[in-house]
């Protein structure tokens, strides 16, 4: 199992307390609701590759570069992806040519060039930014988000300079919906699996599932190499997703007049939350459980 992750290891296996009350919280669901299908060995893969997903998206660090320097990052990804299904697994295999093809200096250039705001940010990893309307008024979209984390015994920390609706941590819930999945599935906890399948399929519905190909093809425009082949890696597994979870999400618009923070528009208002209308020192935090940081 992979600890390559923005929160530090997935937060199914850790065994605090606030684990343990979540899955005896789960256990309480109703036993008579129908067992999705699946195995723990496919959903313990699959959160594997959200949590990988979630760490090459976000600002290479060391402990990404040196998962691809020995290897480990890309074989997780390659094996993870094999593991869901064979589609996937295929797509997975462009990340590792991609990896192969660059140096740990140049995707640091290419991460900065792409998602960076010190270089003005080519391609926008937050997903109020797909979605129609000036972002003030989709600052409910952020509160739904967050309703999820705390769901789940989540909470957004203060390590990472990030809004809620990054790419990174809706790929990091989603491997923690799919790692608690597994241990349920292993404990034979079949209204707890329920249950946390369903608010994996909602969140997919609800959000990375209706702006995921518009991120992928952004992406795509910008990038012919690494990130390009990441990117095509997230939407083959959120397809794979939709179609096995038979989920029909509202896609956004292909260009939605999407109005960004600027002091013209909004002042200071929402300038550290990238305008969603919150205040900075509500928003630009990780990931955390029950208080403790997980990085």
């Amino acid at each position: 199992m992979s600890n390559f992750t923005i929160l530090g290891g997935p937060p199914s296996e850790r065994t605090d307390d606030s684990n343990e009350r979540a899955d005896d919280r789960s256990a309480d669901g109703d036993s008579s609701t129908p067992l999705p299908s699946g195995d723990p060995e496919t959903a313990t893969a699959r959160g594997r590759l959200y949590s990988l997903l979630a760490l090459g998206f976000d600002r290479p660090n060391d402990e990404f570069e040196a998962a691809l320097a020995d290897g480990s990052y890309v074989d997780g990804i390659v094996e993870s992806a094999a593991t869901v299904d064979g589609a996937v697994g295929r797509t997975a295999e462009a990340v590792g040519a991609a990896a192969a093809e660059s140096t740990e200096r140049e995707l640091g250039r290419q991460w900065a060039s792409l998602f960076g705001v010190e270089e003005g940010r080519s391609v926008s990893p937050y997903e109020l930014t797909y979605l129609p309307g000036p972002l003030l008024t989709t600052v409910r979209q952020l509160a739904d988000i967050r309703g999820f984390y705390d769901a789940f015994g989540l909470e957004v920390g203060e390590a990472m300079p990030y809004r809620g609706d990054h790419v990174c941590y809706l790929t990091e819930f989603l491997g923690h919906c799919c790692l608690r999945e597994a241990r349920l599935r292993r404990r034979g906890d079949d209204g707890g699996v329920a249950i946390v399948v369903d608010a994996r399929g909602s969140f997919l519905e609800d959000h990375l599932g209706r702006w995921f190909w518009r991120f992928a093809d952004e992406v795509s425009a910008h990038d012919d190499g690494f990130y390009a082949a990441l990117a095509d890696l997230l939407a083959a597994l959120v397809e794979n997703e939709l179609e096995t979870l038979a989920l029909e999400p509202e896609w956004v618009p292909d260009a939605p007049a999407v109005t960004e923070w600027s002091e013209d528009v909004f002042g200071d208002a929402g300038r550290g939350c990238g305008g969603c209308g919150s205040d900075a020192d509500g928003s630009n935090r990780s990931l955390s459980s029950d208080n403790v940081s997980l990085e």
